[in-house]
């Protein structure tokens, strides 16, 4: 189990506080907040660049990436990301499972 999959267990039972993340337009959902600064990093870091703060590989682990290029985790992150989107309409703990399994089959 990844240590994302963790996450979104813990924060399901309430064992886990996330940080509320406001816009102009309102509150979001963090690890919807957390997987598009992700997305955004492993962009810039398929196109040649360094990001600070993050590498490559603190991304892969945490989500259970393979591959050895942040172009190869590209695809499997914008799978991840649509997954979530679809079981954030659910908004329940049915939610979570759809996107841990959605996780567990890029690995």
């Amino acid at each position: 189990m990844t240590p994302f999959q963790q996450a979104l267990i813990a924060a399901s039972e309430g064992k886990l506080q996330t940080p509320t993340v406001g816009t102009s337009n309102g509150n979001i959902d963090y690890f919807g907040y957390q997987l598009a600064v992700h997305k955004y990093n492993l962009g810039i870091m398929a196109a040649g660049m360094q990001c600070r703060g993050i590498t490559f590989t603190q991304i892969k682990k945490y989500y259970g990436f393979k591959g050895r290029t942040a172009k190869d985790c590209l695809g499997q992150m914008d799978q991840l990301m649509s997954a979530y989107k679809q079981a954030l309409k659910g908004y329940g703990d049915e939610s979570v499972s759809e996107v841990m399994d959605m996780n567990s089959r890029l690995n």
